[in-house]
């Protein structure tokens, strides 16, 4: 009878087996689409046989455990590539919207703006000189300088909406992180026992992927199964304890610029890549040199224009300045032109015929007043365009081959981790055929069971 009993449980062993396989095939078929879900598969052994006079018998299968198919190269690997990309795409919107702030090269405001500014003068230097035209010189430079406020608004604006963005960004991040702290302790308590905890493992490894897209951190797994998040050198998960991050602002050389810090202890976190680097270099580098550039223009304005209006008399005045302010958003026409367009000076005598000065400031697009071989205005402001549209491009050129990278290791990905539903299909028919030769095999046992009994 023992070995009738063997014999029936090396078929049970064999049934069990074939029962889990098969529930891991359909776990796998079940979360084909779930993001993040790796393969799993079972591990199957021989037991160890039953020692006779004979030889060695064997005693069936037993479950080794269920291990997820994962490669952690590719998965670090995907963490740095998508940290990469997701900075890259945050500077090339902020760079898209500072291109549709200043317009584009068929439709450029500002650019308009300073030639219908500079022709006005053209216009009013013209023999004979029509003072009329000086409320056509006064418009022009209105309108100047209400394109300029619009451009300085705009990137008011912009940086505004990249603050909230870095608040939200950091928000979810916090809660990411806290997230990830709470599947840690999970993950310890259920592989006590000694198996691995496949699906929370997966679901950790998850928000460990979309943290890094906010902000790249290295990943150090502990014996006890846990996963230590760090940020520049700084442990931002430890176990389930959590080091949330907030902003701060500091100033440097006459304007801010917003770090990242540790709630507790404010210390700065410096950031590689990730979206939120990428919002507060868009922020604190694109946004503060394009603004500085488009400052330089105002202020070259004010002073080249300023210069050689100074210079003009008319019969009610002399030695007026045409434009107040040094930047763009303070630049402004002077009142006392507004109010009464005749103080325009065309020339630097009270003759009606005298344009030389009209002359020299509708040249001023193309020669400069204070330095005849130094850049102009309409140059400073070409510089700056130039400027913007090679960022853009080359930001565009990076986040086309960081897309590239990033597709072809989500393929590699999805090939070594991802449910193939045509392989789970076989799999199903090799454990349902194993299932039933095990049942066979107890089949026969029984049979043999009742022929002794009936031999009694």
């Amino acid at each position: 009878m023992s070995g009738l009993n063997a014999i029936m449980d090396t078929g049970l062993s064999a049934l069990f087996s074939a029962q889990a396989g098969l529930a891991t095939v359909g776990h796998n078929i079940a979360n084909a689409s779930s993001p993040g879900y790796s393969r799993q598969q079972v591990l199957f052994a021989a037991r160890r046989p039953r020692i006779t006079a004979d030889g060695a018998i064997g005693r069936g299968v037993e479950i080794a455990g269920i291990r997820r198919i994962q490669d952690e190269f590719l998965a670090n690997n995907m963490r740095v590539q998508s940290s990469r990309l997701a900075s890259y795409t945050a500077v090339d919107g902020a760079l898209y919207e500072i291109e549709a702030i200043l317009g584009s090269v068929d439709n450029d405001h500002l650019a308009d703006a300073l030639n219908k500014f500079f022709n006005s003068w053209n216009g009013l230097a013209q023999p004979p000189v029509n003072t009329n035209l000086k409320q056509n010189v006064v418009a022009a430079a209105q309108s100047l300088v209400q394109d300029f406020h619009a451009v300085s608004d705009n990137l008011d604006g912009l940086e505004k909406n990249l603050n909230e963005s870095i608040q939200a960004e950091l928000g979810t991040l916090n809660s990411q992180l806290r997230a990830v702290a709470e599947l840690n302790k999970q993950i310890m308590q259920a592989e006590v026992g000694g198996h691995p905890a496949n699906d929370l493992r997966d679901q950790r490894d998850f928000l460990i992927l979309g943290i890094s897209e906010m902000a790249e951190v290295a990943v150090l797994e502990r014996e006890d199964g846990s996963k230590d998040l760090i940020m520049s050198g700084r442990t931002i998960v430890s176990r389930g304890s959590v080091t949330e991050l907030s902003t701060r602002e500091v100033a440097e050389g006459g304007s801010s610029r917003m770090m990242v810090v540790t709630q507790d202890t404010l210390r700065e976190v410096a950031l590689s890549t990730g979206r939120i680097e990428g919002l507060l270099t868009s922020r604190d580098v694109h946004v503060t040199q394009v603004r500085d550039l488009l400052d330089k223009v105002a202020a070259t304005l004010v002073r080249e224009v300023n210069a050689l209006h100074t210079q003009g008399r008319t019969p009610l005045s002399s030695g007026l300045a045409f434009f107040t302010g040094d930047s763009m958003h303070t630049i402004a026409v002077n009142t006392a032109l507004v109010d009464q367009p005749g103080l325009v000076a065309t020339g630097r005598t009270i003759a009606e015929s005298d344009n030389a000065l009209a002359l020299a400031l509708a040249n001023l697009g193309s020669v400069s007043a204070l330095d005849p071989d130094g850049e102009t205005v309409l140059d400073y402001y070409r510089s700056a365009v130039v400027t913007v549209a090679s960022n853009r491009a080359s930001y565009e050129f990076m986040v086309d081959n960081q897309q590239n990278v990033v597709d072809s290791l989500e393929a590699k990905i999805a090939s070594t981790s991802g449910v193939s539903l045509d392989e789970e299909g076989a799999n199903m028919v090799k454990y349902q055929n194993g299932y039933n030769a095990a049942a066979r095999v107890i089949s026969a046992v029984q049979e043999m069971y009742d022929t002794l009994l009936n031999m009694v």
